[in-house]
């Protein structure tokens, strides 16, 4: 019997190697079937998650190559299992064991293990797998339906992983069969102002713009948007997500399994913000500086206008937008607004108010005349001498002793 044990150990070694090579012929199917499983576990379904969990399980880590690997193994040492070699038998098995192509470290230094993320209630998910027709396969989670019922929608999800042919010259890695893009759909809402107190920011964020004739006005807004889950694919396409640290020719950053999208605060505070004050300046510009006073309501309404559709097919909602605070202008140009208001408003009406100066006079006089003209001070001059002509002419004569 021992003179076979070589015979057993050579034929041992072809097994593995006949299970390397299936097994690289069958990585793709494993992929693409493992992939297009783990979408399962999105959907609202007890069964769909347990046939995707047992599918990923058993086509990326088990497999029907291993289960054939270990029956062959097993049947050319049963002999010596049922001998009077079975006593040596756990130690042979323990050295058949390291050879055998176990769990490889995948390309972020962990073995096979579970690799789970938790999806919030502020966040849309996209599961893609890597290769095939993703287009189709891929699947979403649906969150809008549990806002439907009225519920929170929330839900653990399990990154499927499988050995990556050619990946290794002795063991292939396992890597991710498919990539988890998030996108966090939190609301945005900024005053973007010159106040520290009043703005969202200690820092000046107001829009300095000018008029047509190049005088400097500077605007403050204040603004809210969101994205919706119909639009959060929209969103992602246009801004992308946040590239995975590290060289980009690195397997372990190559395999990164979750990708965040950026966040409608990152997006608003750079693009957003940009275009709000192109278009603000430049409604501004294109207008007079007295027009620019007398039109506030109707710059705001064309920023709105064009901002909404700008917004819009980004995949963000435009909640608000509106003033934050007064136009400011710069001293001297702001001290001759004042003088022409005061100039052009009220000296039309100081003769009215003179004359109601003079009937306010009159109706609290005692019919006594004051010692000093300082005594009707609200009296013009021309006024006060033909009440004293008067007095002196309609007065009656003093009564005799």
């Amino acid at each position: 019997m021992n003179n076979k044990i070589p015979l057993r150990a050579a034929l041992t070694v072809l097994a593995m190697f006949v299970y390397g090579w299936v097994n690289a012929l069958l990585s793709p199917t494993a992929t693409l079937v493992s992939g297009q499983a783990a979408g399962g576990q999105l959907a609202n379904s007890d069964a769909a998650y347990t046939q995707s969990f047992f599918t990923m399980r058993f086509v990326g880590g088990i497999g029907v190559p291993l289960v054939a690997l270990v029956a062959v193994v097993l049947a050319i040492w049963w002999g010596p299992l049922r001998g009077r070699f079975g006593r040596r038998m756990p130690m042979a098995l323990l050295a058949i064991g390291l050879l055998m192509p176990g769990q490889a470290k995948a390309y972020y230094d962990k073995i096979d293990v579970a690799e789970a993320y938790f999806i919030l209630p502020n966040e849309s998910a996209f599961f893609i797998p890597d290769a095939g027709a993703n287009k189709d396969s891929q699947v979403k989670f649906g969150s809008a339906e549990y806002l439907d019922a009225n519920k929170v929608p929330a839900k653990r999800f399990l990154i499927p992983h499988a050995k990556f042919a050619g990946s290794s010259f002795w063991q292939d890695f396992y890597v991710p069969t498919g990539r988890l893009i998030i996108v966090d759909r939190t609301p945005y809402n900024r005053e973007w102002t010159a106040s520290r107190s009043r703005g969202t920011s200690t820092r000046d964020e107001s829009f300095p713009c000018q008029s047509q004739e190049g005088l400097n006005i500077t605007v403050e807004v204040a603004i809210a948007t969101s994205v919706t889950e119909e639009d959060a694919a929209k969103f992602l396409y246009w801004f992308g997500v946040r590239p995975p640290q590290g060289n980009r020719s690195d397997p372990a950053v190559i395999f990164t399994s979750v990708y965040y999208g950026r966040s409608l605060a990152e997006v608003m505070d750079g693009v957003g913000r940009g275009k709000v004050q192109s278009l603000v300046c430049h409604e501004i510009g294109a207008r007079p500086f007295d027009k620019v006073n007398t039109d506030i309501n109707g710059i705001l309404d064309a920023v709105q206008k064009e901002a909404d559709g700008y917004f819009k097919s980004r995949g963000v909602t435009l909640d608000y937008l509106g003033w934050a605070g007064t136009f400011t202008f710069d001293h001297d140009v702001q001290k001759a607004v004042n003088d022409r208001y005061t100039a052009e408003k009220i000296a039309p009406v100081l003769p009215v108010l003179e004359t109601k100066a003079v009937l306010d006079a009159l109706a609290r006089w005692d019919g006594k005349l004051p010692t000093s003209v300082s005594g009707l001070w609200l009296v013009p001059t021309d006024l006060w001498s033909s009440l004293q002509s008067w007095v002196k002419t309609d007065a009656p004569p003093p009564r005799k002793p």
